[in-house]
């Protein structure tokens, strides 16, 4: 029941940001596309070919629908709090998984090269890198990530920026939760930031800034 209303949610989500969209003349830059859920022989082909088990959580996105993409930019200044929102985006693409993987592989070699890297970021990054699987890919090259073993969403940084290592959520579900609540906010670290409670070290998921971006978006 729970992964039935998670599903519900992100379609009527999607559905009602296309209203939002319409109505305000704000950009829409990618369709929905819902492709037919992954059968189980095809979630275990990935998981032979990569020699990776996939997390519960993304299985079960994956037989809902092998490829669900929606992108849309906004059209209008935002609240000053805010500013640094500009666009949203929900994707994941069991199609390519294998191909984002061998990316993901070549992403972290480059992030340990010395000769690029600080050695902060270096030490993040081997920290954090092992057992996890790229989730969505970042426009400005970074990555959202996902645990093998307990599914928590993690935010890498190419340049090593503030949101480099960054935990977005304890498990996918609900970081898909607060994401589809927000219209699924831009992927770039500077959008999250937006919600980011650096002293805390924590992504702000409820609470009366949460709640006013959810009132001007459905304004």
């Amino acid at each position: 029941m729970k992964d039935n209303n998670l599903f519900k949610q992100i379609i009527e989500k999607i559905y009602s940001i296309k209203e939002i969209i319409e109505k305000r003349n704000w950009i829409i830059t990618t369709d929905l596309i819902l492709e037919r859920g992954a059968t189980e022989k095809e979630i275990e082909q990935i998981e032979n070919k990569s020699n990776i088990i996939l997390p519960n959580e993304l299985s079960k996105l994956f037989h809902f629908s092998k490829h669900l993409e929606f992108r849309y930019m906004i059209n209008e200044e935002l609240p000053s709090e805010f500013k640094d929102i500009f666009s949203g985006e929900i994707y994941w693409n069991m199609n390519t998984l294998l191909q984002e993987i061998e990316f993901y592989k070549e992403w972290v070699k480059a992030s340990l090269d010395p000769a690029s890297n600080d050695i902060e970021s270096i030490n993040i990054t081997e920290k954090i890198w092992r057992n996890k699987l790229p989730f969505m890919s970042v426009p400005n090259g970074d990555l959202i990530v996902v645990g093998c073993k307990n599914a928590e969403v993690v935010y890498l940084s190419h340049e090593g920026d503030l949101m480099h290592g960054k935990k977005l959520s304890d498990n996918l579900y609900d970081f898909l939760v607060f994401h589809s609540e927000v219209g699924f906010i831009g992927t770039e670290d500077w959008q999250f930031q937006t919600f980011y409670d650096f002293e805390k070290d924590k992504m702000v998921t409820t609470g009366e800034k949460i709640e006013r971006f959810i009132k001007w978006l459905e304004k």
